[in-house]
């Protein structure tokens, strides 16, 4: 009974996840179109197409849910009274084979995106703002959306033989690329807000939030990214973000190198550091 409760509660939460995208996704769709340039009309046509990879995913695991309760409860065999294995799992193969390559498509269309979202940023288009953050919250719904995908396939796997087990994981992987994708284009997205001087503000409280910056020491090298209030936010050698506190007359711009030190007051002084052929001194 609690197995049984389990699965339906995952059921309800992937369901509420999935219209939850599909919510966002419009709203992403509706900023696009109003802030978009005609050279980013297919933000669009892209945010339809993750809606549909989407809905795709969440008719895959229908098909797939459903076909193997059948199979548990031997209808399915039953019904078909199939002398094979295979021929008594027609709809799981085929929900998994749909869950694959929705999830393909999904990371493709989320990555094309992103592109064209941080070319708005990155040209300074106006309502730029607007779209990033429409779009980052689409991102972090189809994070979630995945998570709970990949839950549902593992509850699925229960019970079932090594090669089920197997093709339902081979699936699994595939929603875990297309999460990995929404992820690593949240950070760019985040990256490239920190550098717009209208927008950085929101680029620091999420990369902040996200666990993006490093903790700070009392020697810092790097290259500064943009002065957001009194916080300079540096990007080491190591691609690594740093938010150090300057003082108000921190005199230092974007696109500077700098040694940033503790000056034991709260705030950190910057000395211009001379970069040749990539190598410090």
């Amino acid at each position: 009974m609690n197995g049984s409760t389990e699965m339906e509660r995952d059921k309800k939460a992937f369901h509420a996840a999935h219209w939850n995208l599909d919510n966002l996704v419009t709203a992403f769709e509706k900023h696009a179109a109003q802030h978009g340039e005609p050279r980013h009309g297919q933000l669009i046509t892209l945010a339809q197409d993750i809606k549909k990879d989407a809905q795709n995913i969440a008719t895959g695991m229908m098909i797939s849910t459903g076909d193997a309760v059948g199979i548990r409860s031997d209808k399915i065999a039953h019904a078909l009274r199939a002398a094979e294995k295979q021929d008594t799992k027609p709809y799981l193969v085929r929900g998994l084979t749909r869950i694959q390559d929705a999830a393909k498509s999904l990371a493709v269309n989320l990555a094309d995106a992103g592109k064209q979202v941080r070319t708005m940023v990155k040209d300074k288009v106006p309502g730029a703002d607007q779209v990033v953050k429409a779009f980052d919250n689409v991102l972090d719904a189809t994070s979630h959306y995945m998570t709970l995908g990949m839950k549902r396939l593992t509850g699925l796997a229960h019970g079932m033989d090594p090669e089920d087990r197997y093709a339902i994981g081979f699936a699994s992987g595939h929603l875990q690329s297309a999460q990995d994708i929404a992820i690593d284009q949240r950070k760019r997205d985040v990256l490239q807000c920190l550098k717009n001087p209208h927008i950085g503000e929101y680029g620091l409280q999420e990369a902040k939030r996200l666990g993006m910056i490093e903790p700070c020491k009392s020697v810092h090298r790097g290259t500064v990214l943009n002065v957001i209030g009194l916080e300079a936010v540096l990007k080491n050698a190591k691609g690594q973000l740093l938010a150090l506190p300057v003082a108000p007359d921190f005199k230092f711009k974007a696109g500077d190198n700098l040694v940033m030190k503790d000056r034991g007051d709260g705030f950190y002084s910057g000395k211009r550091q001379l970069v040749e052929r990539g190598m410090e001194r």
